[in-house]
């Protein structure tokens, strides 16, 4: 996961003592769907030619709009949106 993410540019190594891996855009940039997206691929379906095969075309339209739907959703969090939540109710977490 950490090679999927490091490759779409969300995080990068950080060599040497307390090295690791580190946001490489701050955390307000990086959405839900940047992080899906380099993980398991593009959020959205492609419409390809129409095979006209007893509704195939009507299913493959619902499920690009079920993921067009799900992609703008995801889009709407980030990573600090995230950590914002978290820390309500959780004053020890505040840094």
């Amino acid at each position: 996961i950490l090679l999927a993410v490091k490759g779409a540019g969300l995080v990068r190594s950080k060599r040497g003592v307390g090295g690791g891996y580190v946001l490489a855009r701050p955390p307000e940039t990086i959405s839900l769907a940047d992080i899906l997206a380099a993980v398991d691929g593009p959020l959205t379906a492609l419409m390809g030619e129409h095979d006209h095969c007893e509704g195939h075309c009507v299913l493959q339209e619902v499920w690009v709009g079920v993921s067009d739907e799900m992609r703008h959703y995801l889009e709407g969090y980030t990573l600090a949106d995230l950590v914002e939540r978290t820390r309500v109710g959780h004053p020890e977490a505040a840094v």
